[in-house]
C-alpha cells in the first residue's frame, strides 16, 4: 500500500472516528501529568527487585514536594529542582542493596504507550517525565503518574473518582481517563493505529 493510499485512508477513517466521538480535552492529560519512568538495568530477578526499591525510594524522596504544588508547572520546577537529590536517594538505595550500578535521573518530553489503570486510561502520547535509569537500562520498566499525585493514591492499579480528582485532576480529565463507556479507550486504539500507519 503506498504511503498517498494509506493517508487518504488514515484521514477518511479519521474523520469518520471524530465525527461520533468527542475531540476535546485530551490534550490537557498531555500538558498537565508528570509522569515517573523507572528503567531496570536488566531483567533479572535481582536488578527487577532493585528497580522497585529504587522507585520507593524516589517516591520518599519526591511525593513530599510534589503534593505541595497545585499545578503541573509547580509540580515540574520542584522536581527539576530535585534532581540532584533524587540521584543520590536512588544511588544510596542501590549500595544499601549491594549493587554497583550507575544512576541517571532526567526529567524531559518522553513518549509512553497507553496505560490503563483498572478503570482508567492515559493515552500514549509524549509526556514530561522524571526518569530513573539503572545501569544499562534494559531492563522491564515501571512507571505511574507523578502529579497529579496518583502514584501514591492508585490503589491496586485502581482509579476513583475519590483518588484521582483529589489529586489533582479536573472533573473533565477524569471522565476523559476513565472513558465514558469505553470510547475514549477506543478514541486513543484508533488513533494510535492511525499513527502506526502513517509511520509505515
Amino acid at each position: 500500500m503506498s504511503f498517498l493510499i494509506r493517508l487518504t485512508v488514515s484521514v477518511l477513517t479519521a474523520a469518520a472516528v471524530l465525527s461520533v466521538l468527542p475531540v476535546s480535552g485530551e490534550h490537557r492529560i498531555y500538558d498537565d501529568v508528570l509522569r515517573l519512568h523507572v528503567i531496570a538495568g536488566s531483567d533479572s530477578a535481582e536488578d527487577q527487585e532493585l528497580k522497585l526499591r529504587v522507585r520507593d525510594a524516589v517516591l520518599d524522596c519526591v511525593s513530599g514536594a510534589v503534593a505541595e504544588c497545585t499545578s503541573f508547572e509547580e509540580a515540574n520546577a520542584a522536581v527539576g529542582a530535585m534532581c540532584t537529590d533524587i540521584r543520590a536517594a536512588a544511588e544510596a538505595c542501590v549500595r544499601e542493596n549491594g549493587a554497583d550500578c550507575r544512576v541517571t535521573v532526567q526529567l524531559s518530553s518522553e513518549k509512553y504507550p497507553r496505560r490503563d489503570y483498572g478503570s482508567a486510561c492515559l493515552p500514549a502520547g509524549v509526556y514530561q517525565s522524571l526518569r530513573v535509569t539503572l545501569g544499562e537500562g534494559t531492563g522491564k520498566n515501571w512507571w505511574c503518574v507523578l502529579f497529579p499525585t496518583v502514584c501514591i493514591r492508585f490503589a491496586g492499579d485502581t482509579a476513583d473518582e475519590d483518588a484521582c480528582i483529589p489529586a489533582g485532576f479536573t472533573p473533565e480529565e477524569y471522565r476523559i481517563i476513565t472513558g465514558d463507556s469505553g470510547r475514549w479507550k477506543i478514541r486513543f486504539r484508533i488513533l494510535e493505529i492511525l499513527s502506526e500507519m502513517l509511520a509505515e
